[in-house]
């Protein structure tokens, strides 16, 4: 039984009175998720509109349901359309007895009607920028041997340390040691995420929203290798073995970054045209097809179409998000709205042109949507949130 023919189900019930403790808790949380929902459920319950023209199919014989359907659902969709911007009317509808299959035919062609009428409506549904709350922490990790986990929201980060263990100790995976060097994991944040992990090794891992982090449980002797999509913060451990460094290497899309102990950004976004690798402390090696440079605090690397160039940037602007918050300094406008696009799980859509805007400033990313656009508005530029197939599309004008 699907949702819909669940919720079916429970408001035939509700009419009948044979709801039962349990039963009654679950309609009652579907009424409280969205004030359409309690709408429909109070035209079902005490309302004409819906039913008044059905009841005709009421009295039908039971062998003719499958053609009372079809007809039913027409009805009921009609009506509730017609009934949207009309206030709900409290008088109850007349008496009258179900009779068996006619009863749930009727009540589920009303609960489909409602379901297909929903989701026409969402096409141009305008929605506040209030209800749009921020990232939080989110991700999925999965080991080469097919265990997947859906990482805990009250909690910011693994820890890898003979055991698997979240941040704060509490025990998340015990892993066998004979099994721990041959196995891999990654972890996956999602659109309006964040996690943190702690390597094998001491090395500390920040993940930024719509990214993934590919690592195995324990590094060997000789070289460490993970692998980055999106955008990550690495506070690398040094490690030696025989008074000699292990190297540690993060690969991401079409370069080699190659570390001794340091911290630096790496944004490696599949939709973003450069690979930028901003060093805050240490030193790294960037190698490409097309060659290699070495990078020193408080400078970048950008790879585009395997080409390599350094410059001296303000680090801090780059780096903010690990410490959930937005820096802009002199940010245009587009790459701002893909921060904002992945943090709040919107999608984005811009006037065909569009002129360059430059943002500064700091924001704090625990605000909702609303405060945020607040504050980019003084800039004069102007937002339009709606939502359509379950999506949310943030359009920006000017």
């Amino acid at each position: 039984m699907n949702a819909t023919e669940r919720i079916a189900e429970l408001i035939k019930r509700y009419i009948e009175g044979k709801l039962t403790l349990e039963e009654s808790e679950t309609l009652t949380r579907w009424r409280k998720l969205d004030d359409t929902n309690e709408a429909f459920f109070q035209q079902v319950t005490q309302g004409e509109e819906v039913f008044g023209d059905a009841l005709q199919w009421i009295d039908m014989e039971d062998e003719h349901a499958e053609q009372q359907l079809d007809q039913i659902k027409q009805l009921t969709f009609d009506k509730l359309h017609q009934t949207q911007s009309i206030p709900l009317r409290r008088n109850r509808i007349r008496p009258f007895i179900y009779k068996g299959a006619a009863a749930a035919l009727l009540i589920c062609a009303s609960v489909f009607g409602y379901f297909q009428l929903r989701e026409h409506a969402t096409s141009s549904e305008n929605i506040e920028a209030a209800s749009i709350l921020p990232g939080g922490n989110k991700a999925e990790l999965v080991l080469s041997d097919g265990q997947k986990i859906n990482l805990r929201s009250d909690k910011d980060g693994i820890v890898l340390d003979q055991e698997l263990n979240y941040s704060d100790g509490t025990p998340l995976l015990a892993i066998d040691k004979e099994k721990l060097a041959q196995t891999t994991a990654s972890i996956t944040v999602p659109v309006g995420g964040k996690y943190r992990v702690t390597l094998s090794d001491g090395t500390h891992v920040h993940l930024n929203a719509q990214s993934k982090l590919t690592y195995p449980l324990l590094f060997n002797s000789q070289k460490r290798q993970v692998s980055i999509e999106g955008e990550a913060y690495f506070e690398v451990a040094q490690q030696y073995v025989n008074n000699r460094r292990v190297p540690f290497e993060v690969n991401c899309q079409d370069q080699i970054i190659r570390v001794t102990g340091t911290s630096f950004n790496v944004s490696a976004y599949a939709d973003d045209p450069q690979t930028l690798t901003t060093l805050v402390e240490g030193s790294v090696e960037i190698e490409t097809t097309q060659g290699r440079l070495s990078l020193r605090p408080n400078e970048q690397a950008v790879v585009q179409h395997d080409r390599i160039n350094k410059k001296q940037v303000d680090v801090a602007s780059y780096v903010a998000w690990k410490d959930n918050n937005f820096l802009f300094f002199e940010t245009e406008l587009k790459d701002l709205m893909k921060q904002i696009s992945r943090w709040y799980a919107v999608e984005v859509s811009y006037p065909k042109a569009i002129p360059p805007t430059y943002f500064y400033g700091e924001i704090t990313r625990e605000k909702n949507l609303s405060e945020v656009l607040r504050i980019l508005e003084k800039a004069g530029v102007k937002f339009e949130l709606s939502k359509a197939g379950g999506k949310v599309r943030l359009q920006v004008n000017q």
